[in-house]
């Protein structure tokens, strides 16, 4: 198996070892990895994924800030669900045309409730 982090991508780099003489001699870096295993929301399976560090560092905040969010909005919340694509995950971004549109939507169907009632 490599030597990658399935969420973040980091992999195995090389480098200098700078003794007090500054004599270069070549090393490698290797990740700080862990085999975890993860549940998978989208197929609701639990997966084995080899993480970085930083990787469940990060995770562990997203699960904390979206357990915020089920309380708020009474939703579940998926941690790892675009994990093992091998690349980093983004949270996404709305627009500014995407906001607005967003607010609308929430001021009509704020208006409806406000007639129907």
């Amino acid at each position: 198996m490599s030597r990658v982090c399935q969420l973040t991508g980091k992999r195995t780099t090389a480098g200098n070892n700078r003794p007090f003489s500054l004599k270069a001699t070549k090393r490698t870096f290797r990740p700080n990895l862990f085999v975890k295993k993860m549940f998978n929301p989208e197929t609701g399976r639990v997966e084995k994924m080899k993480l970085s560090a930083k990787a469940i560092r990060t995770l562990k905040k997203w699960a904390a800030e979206g357990a915020a969010k089920v309380e708020d909005t009474k939703t579940t919340a998926g941690v790892a669900h675009n994990a093992g694509e091998g690349k980093h995950v983004k949270k996404e971004k709305m627009t500014p045309k995407q906001k607005k549109e967003l607010e609308a939507t929430k001021a009509a169907a704020a208006k409806e409730a406000g007639e129907s009632a």
